[in-house]
């Protein structure tokens, strides 16, 4: 097992030990196999403050003695992740990074560089952003390239599920969607939700096939993505229209697959304030993991 700071290009995952770390290690290392890539396990030392240390010290402890027990239990923690990680993509290099920083700081320095950046929540709940965590958050919304945020899977969910609207800023969105349908072989399917406020008050509704705003919305969509199609042939693709309000209804619409896609909003400070945050919730309540695209 080495380490090192270099992780251009490899999915990092970070890892703290508890049950959901051990999830999103085990889901970034089977992303890992899917894409080839190599893999790097990211934990965050324990720091002790020089209160903390003078505390311990008057106890009789030496102050060495303490930094080499919080070294052991971080090596021992990463060694196990390593051996998880080694059973989903036995192929792969995986290194690791073990620094005595700050956790949100620490995943977003290596983000710079990696392919993908995935971090583990506890569940979702019914305050947003409770159970996601303040190191999860902080990558969500400030990372430069792709996070996953890895909950448990439901058990009957299959197939990619994206929001994208046929825009011209939506088709990069898409074509990450399209590739881990082709990682994985499954579906995808396009959802564009109508905002309707009377809708959003019960959450959302699907959109009839028959509707004619649905049927225009369905084919502006099916021809903008015309071009990823024959990129990737083995995709099949469908398109979905609901009404009512966004978050609602990618958070239904989780349950029933095994990847949410979504957007991360542009910096403006308006943005920010207001459409950021809608990243965050979805990312929190989503029954399925979530990938974040900036």
């Amino acid at each position: 097992m080495t380490t090192t700071l270099n992780a251009n290009g490899n999915i990092i995952v970070g890892v703290d030990g508890s049950p959901a770390s051990e999830n999103a290690v085990t889901w970034a290392a089977e992303e890992a196999r899917l894409q080839h890539r190599d893999l790097t396990l990211v934990h965050a030392q324990t720091h002790v403050t020089t209160n903390e240390l003078a505390l311990l010290t008057s106890a009789g402890i030496a102050p060495q003695q303490i930094r080499d027990e919080i070294r052991t239990d971080a090596e021992h923690l990463v060694e196990r992740a390593h051996s998880l990680a080694s059973e989903r993509c036995p192929g792969a290099a995986i290194s690791t990074v073990i620094e005595s920083e700050d956790a949100r700081k620490l995943l977003l320095e290596l983000s710079r560089t990696a392919s993908m950046t995935v971090v583990g929540t506890r569940g979702h709940g019914l305050v947003a952003g409770l159970l996601l965590g303040s190191v999860s958050a902080a990558v969500v919304r400030h990372a430069e390239t792709p996070v996953a945020v890895v909950r448990p899977l439901q058990a009957s969910a299959r197939g990619i599920v994206v929001a994208a609207d046929g825009s011209e800023d939506s088709l990069e969105l898409a074509e990450h969607a399209y590739r881990e349908a082709s990682y994985r072989q499954v579906p995808l399917t396009i959802v564009h939700c109508l905002w309707d406020g009377l809708e959003a008050h019960v959450g959302w509704t699907a959109v009839s096939e028959t509707d004619p705003r649905g049927v225009e919305a369905r084919l502006r969509i099916a021809e903008a993505v015309a071009g990823l199609g024959e990129k990737f042939p083995d995709v099949e693709m469908r398109v979905e229209l609901t009404r009512g309000a966004i978050d609602a209804c990618l958070v239904g619409l989780s349950a029933q697959h095994e990847l949410l896609v979504i957007g991360r909003p542009a910096r403006s400070l308006w943005v920010r304030l207001t459409l950021s945050g809608l990243t965050t919730a979805i990312a929190e309540h989503a029954k399925s993991p979530v990938l974040v695209v900036p």
